[in-house]
């Protein structure tokens, strides 16, 4: 087995991992993320929000994106994953936007209705398709 280090490959997605964390530390006012800290301190949830240039089905130009959004199970039905959204909305609001958007797994049945339920519309279904490039091997090669 060879060690992450000495692997190209791994070195190459390293790097774009380091391109992702560069421009998240730069776009400092375009993300924020809130959470609910439990009474002993522990994590019970959290929503991530961005600004997104464009968003399928928007309006506007610039729209607010869910990024991410979960709550422990044993706190789900009680209004948290709501606060949290809603918290989401006015740091989007503040910043002059009308929209907020987001996104769900097809199988994921929860949490479209939990979407459905805060007022988000389904505005699109869609399955995304990845296929490995030649390229990929060449540039691995090259920095390995």
């Amino acid at each position: 087995m060879v060690a992450p280090a000495a692997d190209p490959l791994a070195r190459l997605l390293g790097g774009m991992h380091f391109c992702e964390m560069e421009e998240y530390e730069n776009s400092a006012g375009a993300r924020a993320v809130f959470v609910i800290v439990r009474e002993d301190g522990r994590l019970g949830g959290f929503a991530e929000v961005s600004l997104r240039d464009r968003v399928d089905g928007s309006l506007s130009a610039r729209v607010a994106y869910l990024e991410g959004w979960f709550v422990e199970p044993d706190l789900r039905g009680k209004g948290m994953g709501r606060k949290l959204v809603e918290t989401a909305e006015r740091w989007a609001a503040a910043r002059g936007l009308t929209e907020i958007a987001s996104d769900a797994e097809l199988n994921n049945a929860a949490g479209l209705k939990a979407h459905e339920a805060l007022g988000f519309r389904e505005t699109f279904r869609l399955v995304h398709f990845l296929k490995t490039l030649k390229v990929l091997a060449i540039l691995a090669a090259l920095f390995g």
